[in-house]
């Protein structure tokens, strides 16, 4: 019985691996770190979704629509930040999965108070959960980044451009 499995102190629902399964299985967070073209499919999906949701919201709440460029800037910047919002909490939940993969040590409790306890990884499952982050969570997060600097840079230009309209 020299499996990690069975030595492992830390309960089955705070180890990182299968915190990383469940985060995987879970379609709100499985979308960040599919290919390319299912990332772009599921951002334009969400993006045009949350553009038609605060369109909606806009012509509900009376808005002025004489004037179809503030619509259009006052509806492109509710969407943008409602995907920030929704890629930011992506990026937090797998930034956290990550970085608990990529320690050495899991610090866990057991009484439901944390006790301070610390289990050091074998260098076994320290490889596996290496390996996972490096090559399965990394990407999607380096890919989180970049747009959400895009959606920012794009949020600036339409304040910019409502600013000067």
């Amino acid at each position: 019985m020299n499996d990690p499995e069975y030595i492992c102190p830390v309960p089955k629902d705070q180890r990182p691996v299968n915190e990383y399964k469940k985060l995987k299985e879970s379609k709100s967070f499985l979308w960040c770190i599919q290919d390319e073209r299912n990332y772009l499919k599921a951002l334009s999906s969400y993006f045009l979704f949350s553009f038609t949701l605060s369109a909606l919201m806009l012509i509900i709440s009376a808005f002025p629509s004489s004037n179809s460029l503030y619509f259009t800037l006052y509806s492109v910047l509710a969407s943008l930040v409602i995907t920030i919002l929704f890629c930011s909490r992506s990026y937090l939940g797998w930034q956290y999965i990550y970085s608990r993969l990529m320690e050495a040590t899991i610090a866990y409790e057991e009484s439901g108070w944390y006790d301070g306890q610390v289990w050091i990884k074998p260098p076994e499952v320290l490889l596996q959960d290496r390996l996972i982050g490096t090559y399965e969570i990394l990407p999607g997060l380096l890919r989180l980044q970049a747009t959400l600097l895009s959606l920012l840079f794009l949020f600036l230009i339409a304040i910019t451009l409502l600013r000067n309209t």
